[in-house]
């Protein structure tokens, strides 16, 4: 954790053990901010922010993951459950901030719920008063307003339903070609894209790349992997035997 981490923490109410800051954090607590065991909070190479009011009482779980360039901003409640993994630019917010048309008023407040396991892909935004039950997928780009039932898979703004608890025609299978149609997408590349396309030629599969991928891969087919997983995938068809051990999967010819 670097200096300037350490001194953001600071300005935290209550910090747990093994607390992970990566990069410059921006921390204003005039409320209650509490970070349990093992969180892991990246603000590089985008700045993270977290923010309460006078009476915002935000709670970060055991092991919880929040991406580069996130903003919550907690100003009544904001619950992170244990576990839960919130994507890069990732949004929070339960305030309106002021009135429309009342810039000096205070805006309406409604508390905000992830539950334990939940993820959210990037730029996903929750807004005041929402619930993200345990173990939901909320893709990339989303906005979520009102309730996410635990286990669902939503996308789009208002996000809606996907699958439920995992069933559903849309859900992937794990398979060459969904796994080069995840990468095609992450970096807007045209499909077919070639298992054998090496991530050389594709110039946004850089370090960021790499993480954004990664959050692409787990949301899409409900795995969970580490970045060190990644660290020997030279080719598009490396990923599925990555992705086969994730899930205990027997070793089978990605071809």
């Amino acid at each position: 954790m670097s200096g300037t981490g350490l001194r953001a923490l600071r300005r935290c109410t209550a910090v747990g053990q093994g607390v992970v800051v990566e990069g410059t954090l921006h921390v204003e607590n005039p409320g209650r901010i509490a970070i349990d065991d093992g969180v892991v909070i990246r603000s590089t190479p985008a700045m993270s922010h977290l923010v309460t009011g006078p009476r915002g009482h935000l709670r970060i779980g055991r092991d919880v993951v929040i991406g580069h360039g996130a903003a919550i901003a907690c100003h009544e409640q904001i619950t992170i459950g244990d576990g839960a993994h919130l994507g890069p630019f990732v949004m929070l917010m339960d305030t309106d901030f002021h009135e429309a048309g009342r810039h000096g008023s205070a805006g309406s407040t409604g508390a905000i719920y992830i539950g334990a396991g939940a993820r959210l892909g990037a730029r996903v935004t929750v807004l005041r008063g929402s619930t993200i039950g345990a173990g939901a997928v909320v893709d990339a780009g989303s906005v979520v307003t009102g309730s996410v039932a635990p286990a669902a898979h939503v996308a789009g703004n208002p996000a809606r339903i996907v699958t439920v608890g995992g069933q559903g025609d849309a859900a992937r299978a794990l398979d060459m070609v969904s796994v080069c149609e995840v990468v095609a997408s992450t970096f807007g590349l045209p499909s077919p894209l070639q298992p054998d396309e090496s991530r050389d030629t594709i110039a946004a599969w850089d370090s960021l790349g790499m993480l954004n991928l990664l959050l692409s891969l787990e949301q899409a087919f409900g795995v969970s992997l580490a970045s060190e997983a990644m660290v020997n995938v030279s080719r598009v068809g490396d990923l599925l035997p990555v992705l086969r051990d994730s899930l205990r999967l027997p070793g089978r010819d990605a071809g």
